[in-house]
């Protein structure tokens, strides 16, 4: 008898260990103030951070950037976020036409041949997904049946068939780094190193409470060197050529460790993006034309969660820019 009650009492402070975790890992989601201003509201869900990301665990996507040594030029990178002529106040985040899709596929899910740019792969794609409806005609394939991270771009679904003018793909299991790159992998390519499953903050992560990666920011003009003299910083293989702007791609942008987030007074939903940025910072990996962006997932309704004026409570002299090629 004594050893029966003895493991149900460790069954029991088992039990209790549990739902002290669960309880940590959940937050109560408020919604964020639509664009014209409301009340805010209680999401009716509270969603326990669990699932997996693409790549390892100590991928270059997925390390938490700690204490990174700051860029010689941060100050002036900052300062041009600031030029009044071309970018906002604070960082915005994109939704609609503009916003990207992104989907997770399954085995069951059609299984399709798409080529670009002398490459061809096979990916199982959802048979209602589509491209975003602007001019990029983007999307976010997610496949881990093939091991595989995909983008599309001009891409266009016709007659039960794929095709796009760009391409890139990334293993799931992989570094996430492209190949030529050291500790790339050779079948790892596209859009000059950045995988798409960080281009865009997808509506799970910010229900479940926490991004737990890098993201691509979008800068509305970029240089076309870095100030060294390469092409663009680790983890970029090249830059957009033809740009006359100043930040080069491949720069982290952060928000400084020392940001008290809580000041912020943002809503939960803006803060698990801000504590992103905090954390793992944000590559500008390509450029938007007008702004300073991240990118929403298209495919699913943000309405009463974020909307583009989310991060408004943030301004430019919160954030820093990485030295140059860090990797933590």
């Amino acid at each position: 008898m004594p050893l029966i009650h003895g493991r149900l009492r460790a069954l029991m402070l088992l039990l209790a260990s549990a739902a002290l975790v669960a309880a940590a890992t959940t937050i109560p989601q408020t919604l964020d103030p639509p664009a014209h201003g409301a009340t805010q509201a209680v999401l009716s869900q509270r969603t326990v951070v669990t699932g997996t990301r693409p790549f390892q665990p100590t991928s270059y996507w997925n390390t938490r950037l700690g204490k990174a040594p700051r860029s010689p030029h941060s100050a002036a990178w900052i300062r041009d976020s600031l030029n009044s002529a071309h970018t906002q106040n604070y960082l915005k985040l994109v939704l609609g036409d503009w916003g990207m899709p992104v989907v997770r596929s399954h085995p069951s899910d059609p299984l399709n041949t798409v080529s670009a740019n002398g490459r061809s792969i096979r990916v199982h794609i959802p048979a209602r997904a589509r491209p975003m409806a602007a001019d990029d005609a983007a999307i976010v394939i997610i496949d881990r049946s093939t091991d595989q991270v995909v983008g599309l771009q001009g891409a266009r679904y016709a007659n039960g068939h794929w095709t796009a003018i760009g391409m890139s793909r990334y293993h799931y299991q992989s570094n996430g780094i492209a190949g030529g790159l050291p500790g790339g992998r050779k079948a790892n390519f596209g859009h000059r190193g950045v995988p798409a499953s960080v281009q865009a903050v997808t509506k799970r992560e910010v229900l479940r409470g926490k991004i737990r990666h890098r993201l691509e920011v979008y800068w509305w003009e970029t240089a076309d060197r870095t100030p060294e003299g390469s092409s663009a910083y680790f983890p970029m293989t090249g830059s957009e050529s033809g740009k006359t702007g100043v930040v080069p791609e491949g720069a982290v942008i952060r928000l400084k460790p020392s940001v008290d987030l809580d000041a912020l007074k943002l809503s939960p939903a803006a803060r698990v993006i801000a504590r992103a940025l905090q954390k793992y910072g944000a590559v500008v990996g390509d450029n938007s034309g007008t702004g300073n962006n991240l990118k929403l997932q298209a495919n699913v309704d943000w309405s009463g969660i974020l909307n583009k004026d989310s991060l408004r409570r943030i301004p430019w002299s919160d954030f820093v820019f990485v030295k140059g090629g860090y990797r933590p």
